[in-house]
């Protein structure tokens, strides 16, 4: 007989975090006022403190990371701060590889579900008795001395990084899903109905595997509810053992941070919804993979410290990286790692030749401009990025069927690169921002909540939203009504929030069109074919649904884009692309194309036609530039750069124009693909005001004057910063 299967108080504890899902207090930051200098180290502090430390003081770093049960006493008593790692560490990386691969290995090799029993099991209320003692325990020894910072585990996930595997099926974790589904659909008959299945009783509900889910959609079936309502308890649960573990901390040590090192991209296996994520932790380390940094940066409240890991040994590539992650709200960075940055076989521990640069860097990331930025309120975007990690599921589905058996292969490294949802979101950002615009992700509670129009977004983007539910598609609805505009690529709320795929999409009313009902969905291919003209040349983006008709919707063109064949609705033979309604005081604009090729075609100077289009649609919806940016030699946009504004104390605005490459060449999917050789060229830049405006150029502490026109020198490792000071009468 099994034991217990579930504890009420953490049942309890589970729904309650379910039906409240806002984010609690953070306490009190020690890091949010000063950017922290991270030294993770490797091979201790050697023989000889003294040395290790003035090395560290030479470097400009500010604190060190301790491992449970090791002191911090040579960092304290030396003028360093110190934070505690891997307080408890619940991952199946480094040390417990071996358990996950076990399991994986027999688990693929037989598909029998003992094998997807979680170890430790999130569920198991022997296991949280002793995770409890083991947290405060560490807690107990370090609060007196006020650590930085709590991380409680470094590259944390259900399975490993963001890979597949379908835990957990333990029978602590079953009881608890059920109590879980019981909350979503109230009776039986509501999940049959939604699964297709016929369970009697509810002690028989179990989930499907993947294999399993694989297998009915081989019977033409894209009712993926039964699997995907399973991922989704599973990031719930992710989230809940974080917010249980940071109120154990928060009962030894009310002050210090909690969070997590190392989290991975938006995935459909591992935990990382990272909306839930960004409600459960009061500082992160995010791996930017995915637009990461982004979402966190739009989730977390304001001041929130987020991290950034240092793998570079180039000062010019940090600089350009760093800048770039504090302008978009970090609040310091970890080093990786002490034995890379000094010879621990000289006498003197000498520094390797790349530290005296970092050292200089990091005196600017601690310095005046940085710490103006840290301390203004980034202005509010006037476009939200749909965040719906029930279309990372159903999209996780769709591009593992080219993997037939082999899905378990699909590894994190792989999906980071070949995962169209996050090619999509990526492309998406970039075309944003090198419009010299700026846009925050929204998710699914925030929309429910109303955030939509309490923040007064003028643009919603629905970046291959796929699955969404009903009350969602009703709050976009009320919102195109209210006078926003709404922009899909394509397939918006074809499945419902379960993943199941509906007859017809939620929002194909919204947006006036109609698409067959029956078939597999077929995402698009990259780079369609040819699909518009454009001053005499051809856009090469094709239609993303092929099968897709008007229904009230009409086609429509801006400035000089004009669809190659412009069909009557009755056409049976049309697909028409860029299909636009006038709803209430608002307008919906659906593209029927996939930018997924975007944030590699700018690299190679590509890319201009798509950008002209997507400014012609967002200006018709009224949202241009706070201020304007352009390049002096063409007045065009500014290609390959992010232009942030902020406002501070006592009136004061600033203006930050940095570098924005792609960081990762490797997550456009291809080998060798190109390089960011097109934007490490400076930029003569031209930046335009309203009214004669004061500004002083923060960085090199050069009064530029009253003016309503500069023309700057964007160098491609180090920001612009201006302070902006209207003209006093």
């Amino acid at each position: 007989m099994p034991r217990t299967l579930w504890s009420f108080s953490l049942l309890l504890s589970c729904i309650l975090l379910i039906a409240h899902p806002a984010h609690t207090a953070t306490p009190p930051s020690r890091t949010a006022d000063t950017y922290q200098v991270i030294m993770w180290v490797l091979g201790g502090t050697t023989d000889n403190p003294d040395l290790f430390f003035q090395r560290l003081r030479e470097a400009n770093v500010t604190a060190i990371q301790v491992h449970p049960g090791e002191s911090p006493q040579p960092a304290l008593s030396r003028g360093f701060r110190f934070y505690v790692e891997n307080i408890h560490r619940i991952a199946f990386l480094h040390e417990r590889k071996p358990i996950y691969q076990a399991d994986w290995d027999s688990y693929t090799s037989t598909r029998d579900k003992q094998h997807l029993i979680r170890k430790p099991c999130l569920h198991d209320p022997d296991y949280l008795a002793e995770a409890k003692r083991d947290i405060q325990d560490d807690v107990r020894q370090y609060a007196p001395l006020k650590p930085l910072l709590y991380d409680l585990g470094d590259e944390c996930s259900i399975t490993s990084f963001a890979s597949p595997m379908d835990y957990c099926f333990s029978d602590h974790t079953l009881a608890a899903f059920r109590a879980w589904l019981r909350d979503q659909y109230a009776t039986l008959d509501g999940l049959n109905n939604e699964w297709d299945t016929s369970f009697s009783h509810w002690d028989e509900v179990v989930p499907m595997t993947t294999y399993e889910i694989k297998d009915r959609e081989r019977t033409d079936s894209e009712n993926y509810a039964p699997w995907a309502d399973h991922r989704t308890f599973m990031d719930i649960s992710f989230a809940d053992s974080w917010r249980q573990f940071r109120a154990w901390v928060r009962e030894i040590d009310p002050y210090t941070p909690v969070g997590l090192e190392g989290t991975q991209m938006p995935a459909a296996f591992g935990g990382y919804d990272l909306w839930r994520l960004s409600q459960v932790l009061d500082w992160v380390e995010p791996y930017d993979i995915g637009n990461s940094h982004d979402i966190f940066r739009s989730f977390l409240p304001h001041g929130t410290p987020i991290y950034a890991t240092l793998f570079e040994h180039d000062p010019n590539h940090a600089s350009r990286r760093l800048w770039h992650l504090l302008l978009n709200g970090d609040r310091g960075l970890i080093i990786w790692c002490s034995k890379d940055w000094f010879d621990y076989e000289s006498l003197d521990l000498t520094p390797k030749p790349f530290v005296a640069g970092m050292a200089d860097l990091f005196a600017d990331l601690r310095g005046p401009a940085a710490n103006a930025i840290m301390h203004a309120e980034r202005d509010q975007p006037p476009i939200a990025i749909h965040y719906s990690h029930p279309s990372v599921q159903v999209a996780w589905l769709l591009d593992s069927r080219e993997d037939g058996d082999t899905w378990p292969r699909r590894f994190s490294s792989w999906e980071a690169t070949h995962s169209r949802i996050t090619l999509v979101r990526s492309s998406w950002t970039k075309l944003i921002q090198d419009l010299g615009l700026t846009y925050d992700f929204l998710s699914t509670q925030q929309i429910l909540d109303g955030a939509l129009e309490q923040h007064g977004y003028q643009v919603l983007i629905l970046p291959q939203s796929m699955a969404m539910g009903g009350e969602e598609a009703a709050r976009i609805k009320a919102f195109v009504r209210a006078g926003g505009a709404a922009i899909a690529d394509f397939l918006p709320g074809v499945f419902d929030k379960h993943g199941k795929r509906r007859t017809t999409g939620v929002l194909d009313g919204l947006f006036g069109v109609t698409r067959p009902s029956r078939g597999l969905i077929q995402q698009p291919e990259t780079s369609q074919g040819v699909g518009f003209r454009l001053a005499g040349r051809r856009l090469p983006l094709g239609p993303a649904e092929p099968h897709l008709r008007l229904l009230t919707g009409r086609p429509a063109a801006y400035t000089d884009f004009l669809p190659l064949e412009q069909h009557a609705p009755s056409a049976p033979d049309s697909t028409p692309v860029l299909i636009a309604r006038k709803v209430g005081k608002g307008s919906t604009l659906y593209l029927n194309l996939s930018p997924i090729d975007y944030a590699k075609w700018r690299l190679e100077g590509k890319g201009a036609d798509l950008r002209r289009l997507i400014a012609a649609i967002l200006a018709d919806a009224g949202v241009r530039p706070a201020l304007k940016v352009t390049r002096a030699a063409d007045g065009g946009p500014p290609i390959g750069c992010e232009v942030i504004t902020y406002h501070g104390d006592g009136g004061r605005r600033y203006l930050a124009i940095t570098r924005n490459p792609e960081y990762r060449i490797d997550s456009l999917g291809e080998i060798g693909y190109t390089d960011n050789s097109r934007f490490e060229q400076p930029e003569q830049l031209v930046v335009e005001f309203d009214a004669p405006t004061r500004a002083r150029e923060l960085l090199s502490q050069r009064d530029l004057g009253q003016t309503q026109r500069i023309e700057l020198t964007l160098e491609p490792w180090k920001p612009l910063i201006l302070e902006l000071q209207p003209r006093v009468e």
